[in-house]
């Protein structure tokens, strides 16, 4: 006979009882009232369900009725289920847990397969379901992004009707060559955000009035619209919306924790992944407009002379407290870009 030590609750109420389990020969489990010695339930040991062992912590036979006996015998209800020959994978997964060089094992194939799902898995699946996504999807992306930006960032447009009309016009050979993309080029006063241009989920590119100005020759604009064009083409956006969530819910997997210390941890990998994504967009819209400027026999230059001329007025309008974000921003470094331009 094995005598268990715990507590134990009816089921019906909240009273805890001491008690003593005791595993009778004919494989009958028997509970008993510590003080009193009274009989609370006495069953036959095979309808009797057992929790898994998880490390040291209590183990819970839950009996019919919903009556529960709990107990830190945890060897004890080893060699009982050992006897009843139920010994299930929560003991070697018990034994597993228990040993460091198997703890350490574990750990190094979370960290390889979590790698695996970070460099490969994840942009795989987001190019998948970027792929078929409905139209209509990227179309209210477009409208609900472009009234954020408004309502957040940017302002109306001070172009004269003309300026933007010459732009129109000069750009329109590519919307023309992409008629599947949905371009739709529209203008904003960019504001703090000076020259730059930004392509949203369903084709909108939206210029800056800055980066009008600023450009000296309206292929340099061209060089632009063709770099914005490749995100379309390459569903970028939309491509790191479903990143951003596939990799946080992965992180989120693999750590089992959604406490609020540890979204603290979740977010600067999720951060720092998402830059090295978005810098690899930035190099793969790079190659769209190189390909898109030498079938069309306009200089790769004109675009190495605007992006040294944005780095110019930013260098000469950086504050101080900006020197972390040449390391953290989401494009490759403007050198980089110039040399493979020029």
């Amino acid at each position: 006979m094995i005598i268990l030590d715990g507590i134990w609750y009816d089921g019906k109420t909240s009273a805890r009882v001491r008690a003593e389990l005791k595993v009778l020969d004919d494989a009958i489990f028997q509970v008993e009232e510590v003080e009193t010695g009274k009989v609370l339930r006495r069953q036959p040991g095979t309808g009797v369900h057992v929790s898994d062992r998880i490390g040291d912590t209590p183990r819970a036979l839950t009996f019919s009725g919903g009556a529960v006996f709990e107990t830190e015998a945890n060897a004890a209800v080893d060699r009982v289920l050992a006897g009843m020959r139920r010994q299930r994978r929560s003991r070697w997964v018990h034994g597993l847990e228990s040993k460091k060089r198997h703890v350490m094992i574990a750990g190094l194939l979370v960290l390889l397969i979590g790698a695996g799902l970070v460099r490969y898995g994840i942009p795989a699946t987001a190019r998948l379901l970027a792929a078929v996504l409905p139209h209509s999807l990227y179309e209210n992306a477009d409208r609900q992004t472009l009234a954020l930006l408004d309502r957040a960032l940017v302002k109306e447009s001070e172009l004269g009707p003309e300026v933007q009309q010459r732009v129109r016009q000069h750009l329109q050979p590519i919307v023309d060559e992409h008629p599947d993309l949905g371009l739709n080029i529209v203008f904003r006063k960019g504001g703090r955000l000076g020259p730059n241009a930004f392509a949203l989920p369903g084709g909108t590119i939206l210029f800056t009035d800055e980066m009008i100005t600023i450009a000296e020759h309206d292929d340099e604009l061209t060089a632009v619209m063709a770099h914005e064009t490749g995100h379309v083409a390459h569903r970028h956006a939309m491509r790191r919306i479903v990143q951003d969530s596939l990799l946080s819910f992965t992180l989120l997997a693999l750590t089992g924790d959604a406490s609020g210390a540890a979204e603290l941890f979740l977010g600067l990998p999720v951060m720092l992944t998402e830059l090295a994504y978005s810098r690899q967009f930035e190099r793969d819209a790079d190659r769209y407009a190189l390909d898109y400027l030498h079938r069309h026999r306009i200089p790769a230059s004109h675009f190495a002379d605007l992006l040294e001329r944005i780095e110019q007025r930013r260098k000469h309008q950086k504050s101080p407290k900006e020197g972390w974000s040449g390391y953290l921003a989401t494009h490759p470094s403007t050198p980089e870009r110039i040399r493979e331009f020029r």
